[in-house]
C-alpha cells in the first residue's frame, strides 16, 4: 500500500515505537508480516522496515488468511541467539520424560567427553538410560554461564547449570538436584543458519 513513513533518524526513541506499531499494523492489513526471534531494537526493526524490507519484491497473493511472513534473523542471522536456542533445545530434550530424544538436534558426527568419536545412537541410548533411573523427571531450569562462538570455524562452546526434579519411587517427595552440561556444537552442513550438538559432557555419562 506504500504506507508514508519517516526517516528513522528523524524519530523520538517514543516516536519511532508508535511509528513502527503502526506499520506493522499496515503491514499487516496488507498481509505482510514480521517478527524477530531474538531481542532485536526497535530502531533496528524499524530502519530494515523501511530501508529494506519496502523494497522487498514479492509476489501479490491476496487471499483471506494470507501472509508473507518475514524473519528479521533470515536477512541478519544472529549466531549466539541461535547456539543458545539449540542448546536449550537440547538440554529440554534430554529432560524430557514422555518423549524419546530428538535426534535432529545432534550431529551425526558425535564425539564421547574426551574428543573421540562415537555413535550418536550411544549417547541417544545412555540418555534414555539416566531418565529410566526415575519415575518422574521435572526439569526446572537451565542457567546459560558462558557462551563462546568462533564464526569462522563454526564452532562453539556452552556451559550451562541446569536444575531438575527427580522421583525414584512412586509416592515419594521429589528431590532437587542440580548438574552442569558442557555442550559443543558445530554449524549445521546443510543448513549454515543452523547449529547442532556434537558433545555433551557432563554427569549423565
Amino acid at each position: 500500500g506504500q504506507p508514508e513513513y519517516n526517516h528513522v533518524n528523524d524519530l523520538s526513541v517514543k516516536e519511532l515505537e508508535k511509528e513502527l506499531t503502526r506499520l506493522l499494523k499496515v503491514m499487516g492489513k496488507n498481509g505482510v508480516g514480521l517478527s524477530a526471534l531474538s531481542d532485536t531494537p526497535p530502531r533496528v526493526l524499524y530502519r530494515f522496515i523501511v530501508e529494506e524490507l519496502f523494497k522487498k519484491e514479492i509476489e501479490d497473493v491476496k487471499m483471506k488468511g494470507w501472509v508473507n511472513q518475514f524473519i528479521y534473523e533470515d536477512f541478519y542471522p544472529n549466531p549466539d541467539y541461535v547456539v543458545k536456542s539449540a542448546a536449550q533445545s537440547c538440554i529440554q530434550s534430554m529432560f524430557d520424560f514422555e518423549n524419546p530424544i530428538f535426534p535432529d538436534l545432534f550431529s551425526e558426527e558425535m564425539k564421547d567427553h574426551i574428543g573421540l568419536s562415537i555413535d550418536a545412537e550411544d549417547v541417544f541410548l545412555k540418555i534414555q538410560q539416566f531418565k529410566e533411573q526415575f519415575t518422574q523427571l521435572k526439569l526446572q531450569k537451565i542457567n546459560i554461564v558462558r557462551c563462546e562462538l568462533d564464526k569462522e570455524a563454526g564452532t562453539a562452546n556452552l556451559i550451562a547449570d541446569v536444575s531438575y526434579k527427580t522421583q525414584v519411587e512412586k509416592g515419594k517427595r521429589l528431590k532437587l538436584e542440580q548438574m552442569q552440561i558442557e555442550l559443543n556444537l558445530v554449524r549445521d552442513k546443510e543448513m549454515a543458519t543452523w547449529w547442532v550438538v556434537n558433545q555433551v559432557v557432563s554427569d549423565l555419562f
